[in-house]
């Protein structure tokens, strides 16, 4: 496929921006065009029981912002090459990796986009989209400070009629239980991934290092504000039942996560009211029994 030093006749191949698993991705520049494009190579010889090209068969029917675009498909007798955009940015692995943690409210602010993205999946029709993997890694933080979703390589149309995925794959630590084949993956799966990205950003510890709910957040980091400790807890419920149901659900409670602290301080303020107030009853009666032993005593004695 390279002839002349160009790449389909029409890329001139500038770098190597991405590797892993059954996948290369290069930046390439289309020479006619002057333009950047990312070429992702797949090879045909993979051990992986997917369907290669289930990347460009679902983005090709996609259309949202947070998405990448694909352009082209290119196959030769070794690999397919979907060529899409290039997303010019920090994948927030990397961010992570320079920043030990990051800022709760920025986490905020991207944490809605990306609810914003898997709406716009989760309602494709005819069959919602699983994205399946997301972890810090598939997500690129632009250049603009806006949040894309990357790589659907293991992304599939949910069916009502299945009961199990045909393949159990995911990134240890993020991946849900239900996708090592306890039942078939939907919307929560997606949240619980979700909720574990949001505690690594947020913790800047990876669940791969350990368990990572044997902690409570906030014993990790006292800063984490209550909220998202509440957000973070229920999308990580290991019971899909138990864990957000839809992500509009974890949207309303990320738009609104201030509400928390403050219902939380209320509560607080509230109990001590509670408690002072027992304590000067406690006062007030026992000044009451003091002052009738006294006359009692009198009595008798006079």
């Amino acid at each position: 496929m390279v002839k002349n030093g160009l790449f389909d006749g029409k890329y001139e191949i500038l770098d190597v921006i991405g590797s892993g698993g059954m996948s290369t991705v290069y930046l390439a520049k289309n020479v006619n065009l002057d333009t950047l494009w990312a070429i992702k190579q797949i090879s045909k010889y993979s051990n992986s029981k997917f369907d290669l090209l289930v990347e460009p068969n679902i983005l090709k029917k996609l259309n949202h912002p947070a998405l990448p675009r694909i352009f082209d498909i290119v196959e030769d007798e070794e690999n397919i090459y979907i060529i899409e955009d290039y997303i010019e940015g920090i994948s927030l692995d990397k961010k992570l990796l320079r920043c030990g943690r990051l800022p709760e409210k920025d986490i905020i602010q991207w944490g809605k986009e990306i609810c914003d993205v898997l709406i716009y999946l989760h309602n494709t029709r005819p069959n919602p989209i699983i994205y399946r993997d997301m972890k810090p890694s598939n997500i690129i933080l632009t250049n603009k400070n806006r949040i894309k979703l990357i790589d659907f390589g293991i992304a599939r149309e949910y069916k009502d009629d299945s009961i199990n995925d045909t393949a159990y794959i995911g990134t240890r630590g993020y991946a849900a239980p239900e996708q090592y084949g306890r039942s078939q993956s939907d919307v929560r799966t997606d949240i619980y991934s979700f909720g574990v990205t949001l505690y690594h950003l947020i913790t800047g510890k990876s669940p791969k290092e350990a368990p990572f709910q044997e902690r409570t957040i906030r014993e990790l980091e006292e800063n984490i504000s209550i909220g998202m400790e509440y957000i973070i807890l229920k999308c990580t419920r290991f019971d899909p039942q138990q864990r957000y149901q839809s992500v509009d659900e974890l949207l309303e409670d990320l738009i609104n996560i201030d509400s928390f602290d403050l219902f939380w301080k209320k509560k607080t303020v509230n109990r001590k009211i509670a408690i002072a107030l027992m304590i000067l009853l406690l006062i007030f009666f026992s000044y009451i029994t003091y002052l009738g032993t006294i006359e009692i005593m009198e009595y008798f004695y006079n």
